[in-house]
């Protein structure tokens, strides 16, 4: 199948095919207005070529960027006055992303920024060995201080975004925290392990005041579970206790939606939303995982997979998804059987209607490096982009790709997942597959090698 987009270098020499001799020397005249044609072309289209380029942001150090409204917020090592770095000492910048003025400049000590809206930001402070993780909230205008809470981590924003931000509240907080090694060796990726049980409350407050809207408490042994579909933005909370009560909340209320009882009892070391109506259990210390219908609460099957982590998660209408050694399998909600499979591709990254994006797998040798989308009922392969890889942490207005050319640079594009096509946005060297971007409604920063790069999206 053809490639959905065709690149054109002309900075590669044209070669005549092999057994076709050279144009003979009385054609000179013409080639030569041919070639003076294409400079004349390239001359006329050089300012289109220069949009390809960064607009500002190359030569900056930034070690990571987040974006939120209008903004670009820069976490920067600290410099003293002679330029050089200050050992272990951090700025955080919020520059205007049009045209990437500074706007306010604070240092930071222990904290990141995690969560921007058009507002604020949200930065997370941990102190290590302490017991203490600060959360405080920045003004996106000017930088000031909002509120702070002094204990608790930023979850997400709950849907709709912007209107309520949602924390995780240990108040009640045990000293031991991490998994629960008694259920099993924690080196066995096929075993599943609960966290050490603790009192849990997560709390949803206004992102200007900090003021709680509300709060769900859980005992320990209630395991709680989050539904995000695009980070940050979280659209259900569940919680699943030993009884096998399955709880479901409202994410803008904080309000009991529903309550169902799973035909269960035991630990859980975790749970997950499956397809609609369906809830996915893993058992403390168990191997694989189980499906459940929610309203019957009859166990549906068993899905016995060799690696926890890569158990079954919704990827389809009515399907599920789960990651093997060879490749991608697709299951079927009801019955658990595998409907077709995706060698030698895996780590599903988009889902367009009634369809499956999935880029090669790291460890798959017969799979062309890139993405390709298959039909969702049968497999079968819609498009392919051989060498184009995801752009990882990029939101709003995506999704972002990337390449390698053969001048050794990359190209930076917009990905079509209707039919694969790429319009290309941006052009830069040192560009590479740890880079994380974010993206505003009209650019897209990145941050490769230590540098920023900021492009204008069409």
């Amino acid at each position: 199948m053809p490639d959905a987009m065709i690149e054109l270098d002309i900075t590669t020499p044209w070669e005549p095919p092999p057994g076709q001799p050279p144009p003979r020397r009385r054609r000179r005249p013409l080639r030569l207005a041919v070639v003076l044609a294409l400079v004349v072309g390239l001359l006329s289209g050089a300012g289109a070529r220069r949009d390809l380029a960064p607009l500002y942001g190359p030569g900056l150090q930034v070690i990571t960027v987040l974006a939120g409204g209008g903004q670009l917020y820069l976490v920067r090592p600290q410099l003293s006055r002679d330029g050089t770095v200050v050992e272990a000492g951090t700025v955080i910048e919020a520059v205007d992303a049009a045209g990437g003025g500074l706007l306010w400049r604070r240092s930071l000590d222990r904290a990141e920024p995690v969560v921007a809206t058009d507002r604020i930001v949200l930065l997370q402070e941990e102190h290590a060995g302490e017991g203490t993780r600060r959360i405080f909230a920045l003004d996106a205008a000017t930088g000031a201080v909002r509120w702070e809470r002094a204990e608790g981590w930023v979850v997400g924003l709950a849907d709709p975004p912007g209107r309520l931000v949602l924390l995780n509240d240990r108040v009640w907080r045990s000293l031991a925290e991490g998994l629960d090694t008694s259920y099993g060796d924690p080196e066995d990726p096929a075993v599943a392990l609960p966290m050490v049980p603790n009192d849990e409350r997560y709390v949803a407050v206004e992102p200007d005041t900090g003021r709680v809207v509300w709060s769900v408490e859980m005992p320990p042994g209630t395991v709680p579970s989050l539904s995000m579909t695009t980070y940050p933005v979280l659209t259900g909370l569940t919680d699943l206790d030993a009884g096998g009560v399955l709880r479901v909340h409202d994410v803008r209320t904080g309000a009991l939606a529903a309550t169902y009882r799973l035909d269960w009892s035991g630990p859980v070391a975790r749970h997950e939303d499956g397809v609609s109506g369906q809830q996915v259990v893993y058992r403390a210390g168990g191997r694989g995982a189980d499906v459940y219908d929610r309203v019957s609460g009859r166990l549906l099957w068993h899905w016995a997979g060799d690696a926890a982590h890569n158990g079954p998660y919704p990827c389809l209408d009515g399907r599920y998804c789960v990651l093997t050694g060879e490749g991608t399998d697709v299951l079927d909600a009801a019955t658990g059987a595998r409907l077709w499979q995706a060698d030698g591709y895996g780590s599903g990254v988009l889902y367009p209607a009634g369809g499956l994006v999935l880029v090669a797998h790291p460890q798959a040798r017969d799979a062309p490096n890139g993405l390709v989308a298959f039909a969702g009922d049968t497999g079968a392969v819609r498009w392919r982009l051989k060498g184009w890889l995801p752009i990882f942490g990029s939101t709003g207005s995506g999704p972002f790709v990337w390449r390698t050319t053969n001048l050794g640079d990359a190209v930076i594009g917009r990905l079509d997942p209707a039919d694969g096509t790429v319009r290309v946005i941006g052009r830069t060297h040192d560009f590479n597959r740890d880079a994380r971007c974010a993206a505003t409604d009209s650019r897209l920063a990145c941050v490769a090698a230590g540098a920023l790069f900021v492009w204008a999206l069409p």
